[in-house]
């Protein structure tokens, strides 16, 4: 009877091998082994796909078959039709197939294009089939027009990749923010476009970067680009377009505010703003006295007076430039406490932390007052001011506290402060030596206010290779609070070789004397490092010497809007972003010197093809007799 089982047990075992073996089939994978596959896939020419491109198309799908198995990527991202359809048609692979089907009627007489993107790939190495797009037309003739161009970041000019190109029949302003587009397409890597199979006739065109996939501007953090009228598309006029890509600017408001300690309240805006020009407390007793000190998008407002230290104290931020008003409401805290606390705290290097005096953690802490370097020994450029920061803004300096010492490797000697210092008067009118932050970062307030820094600058003619050691001595500076260094304030410096250094030249040329222009030197990280306002010139020549090697560029701001800053455009207000004027990058190297020209003559948002006439000289008489000779 045992020996009955074998066969049954060989049947079994075939049959599995055999059912595992058609299952594997029916699934295409990437095989093993054997070169790589570098080839795209291709449409096949001998299996059946719809013509391409076809006319007098009614059906309401397409089929494309390629030359071996394939698979879709991102497809809702990458498939783009225009005109776009109301619904989202389906995508899908059936064997070697694309199929694109949709359940709503198409317009009549209009070429519709489908483009594939990235999204059709071979299943072995993931090869693109490029430039893949279907065109047909629901009439009788695809339409044959075109028109093309660039999108650019209008700050940076960078290219602005993946961005929806959109043309409108209804030449509404409004129309971009209530009804898709007529036409649109995608701008690749070097943020070039190309929209094809247009028919004749006036558009208006739109850039947007889409976050919410609905073709609408709808949203404020979605950047744009658009010319600010429309334009004509025919046999003569197909134009080229070069637009800028910004993002509109909310009208100003405050984020969050936080009351960080007495003294001292932080506000966070939603935007990078100039200093508020009125900050003030209602129903401020009269010894109250405020500063402000600038960030890129926040404000720290420090205060100090006689203030109650029971409920919540209310602030009014007002800016008219930035249309911000509002009103700041914060919790009460007491000053004798904070200056009870602050009079215990030293800075631990560790941590990066204030802390309570005494505990073991914090050995080798220093005053609180003084906000220490990354390094014991700071590495000094030789023809800049040393810099000592503080932790609280500094209203008062003993200059008998200071000294500035030498080390010659053979003894130290000590420097008469006198010969770099003239006067320090006691509201902080700081000469060449001591130079005061107010202009850059503190601006006044409503309040009266006191003159305040959070840094001093020392300036003296340094000697390279030299190490100097700057010490504040005990009560040598004040802050706000009326609070003096307890101990002895003390850093190294080490003057960097002038030959680390180079130095970039560029002659700017074709200004427009009436323009007010903003000049920028930016490194590699985008940081400003030199800036300068120029007004009343044509030519203008700038020599930045001893600057650290780096990566650098140019940037010129045409400040239309004459006031110091890069402004964005407005959509509602026809407005276009300030231009902008950027040199190709500079590498500095030790030095070196770099010599750059920069011309300032602005490009044209639109040129046209092919005799590069603009639309505003084709008048709408020559558009009817163009129009007329190609109907016959």
């Amino acid at each position: 009877m045992q020996n009955r089982t074998y066969p049954s047990l060989i049947v079994f075992l075939w049959s599995s091998f055999f059912l595992g073996l058609v299952f594997s089939c029916a699934e295409p994978r990437a095989p093993g082994g054997g070169p790589q596959d570098k080839q795209p896939p291709r449409i096949h020419s001998k299996k059946y796909s719809t013509p391409n491109p076809s006319i007098n198309f009614k059906d309401n799908r397409i089929i494309l078959t390629f030359d071996e198995w394939i698979k879709l990527q991102a497809a809702y991202s990458q498939v783009v039709i225009s005109p776009p359809l109301e619904k989202r048609p389906e995508i899908k692979i059936r064997n070697k197939s694309v199929v694109v089907e949709w359940k709503e009627a198409l317009k009549d007489s209009t070429t519709y294009i489908i483009n594939f993107g990235d999204a059709v790939r071979d299943i072995t190495e993931g090869n693109i089939a490029p430039k893949l797009k279907m065109v047909f037309s629901t009439g009788p003739y695809l339409d044959s027009l075109s028109c093309s161009g660039q999108i650019v970041d209008a700050e940076t000019r960078a290219p602005k990749e993946e961005v929806w190109v959109m043309l409108y029949q209804n030449l509404a302003d409004s129309m971009p923010k209530k009804q898709k587009p007529f036409y649109f397409t995608k701008t690749d890597k070097q943020g070039n476009f190309k929209l094809e199979y247009l028919r004749k006739g006036r558009y208006r065109i739109f850039a947007l970067e889409d976050k919410n996939r609905d073709y609408k501007y709808n949203q404020n953090n979605e950047s744009i680009a658009f010319l600010d009228s429309s334009f004509q598309i025919n046999d003569t006029i197909q134009p080229v377009f070069r637009l800028r890509m910004f993002q509109e600017r909310e009208a100003t408001k405050v984020l969050n505010s936080k009351l960080e300690r007495y003294g001292a309240l932080k506000i966070t805006l939603n935007n990078k703003v100039q200093s508020p020009n009125d900050i003030q407390l209602l129903d401020a007793p009269d010894d109250f006295k405020t500063w402000i000190e600038q960030g890129e998008d926040t404000v720290r407002l420090y205060f100090d007076g006689t203030l109650s230290d029971t409920g919540k104290w209310s602030f009014v931020i007002q800016n008219e430039a930035e249309e911000l008003n509002d009103t700041i409401h914060v919790k009460a805290k007491k000053r004798s406490e904070f200056i009870d606390e602050a009079s215990n705290l030293v800075w631990n290097q560790k941590s990066k932390k204030t802390v309570t005096q005494g505990r073991r953690s914090n050995k080798g802490a220093g005053p609180a007052l003084l906000q220490l370097q990354d390094t014991a020994v700071i590495l000094q450029h030789p023809f800049e001011a040393m810099k000592l920061y503080f932790l609280r803004a500094i209203v008062e300096v003993d200059t008998s506290q200071i000294l500035l010492l030498k080390d010659t490797s053979i003894s130290v000697v000590r420097l008469d402060i006198t010969e770099t210092v003239d006067s320090l008067t006691q509201d902080i009118q700081l000469d060449t030596i001591f130079k005061t932050v107010l202009q850059d970062t503190f601006l006044p307030v409503a309040r009266p206010l006191i003159k305040v820094q959070n840094h001093l600058k020392l300036d003296y003619l340094w000697q390279i290779d030299a190490k100097y050691k700057l010490m504040i001595l005990p009560k040598g500076v004040t802050d706000y609070l009326g609070l003096m260094n307890q101990d002895t304030l003390s850093r190294i410096y080490t003057i960097n070789k002038k030959d680390n250094y180079g130095t970039v030249t560029v002659i700017i040329t074709g200004a427009d004397s009436s323009l007010q222009y903003v000049v920028q030197l930016l490194n590699s990280k985008n940081n400003l490092v030199q800036e300068a306002i120029v007004q009343d010139s044509t030519q203008m020549t700038f020599v930045y010497e001893n600057i650290p090697t780096d990566t650098y560029v140019i940037r010129v701001v045409h400040d239309k809007f004459p006031n110091g800053r890069w402004d964005v455009g407005s959509y509602d207000k026809n407005r276009q972003a300030e231009l902008t004027t950027t040199t190709k990058p500079i590498n500095l190297k030790p030095g070196w010197e770099n010599k750059m020209e920069l011309n300032l003559k602005p490009v044209p948002l639109e040129n046209t093809q092919p005799k590069g006439r603009s639309r505003q000289e084709v008048s709408e008489e020559e558009e009817e007799v163009i129009e007329e000779k190609r109907k016959k």
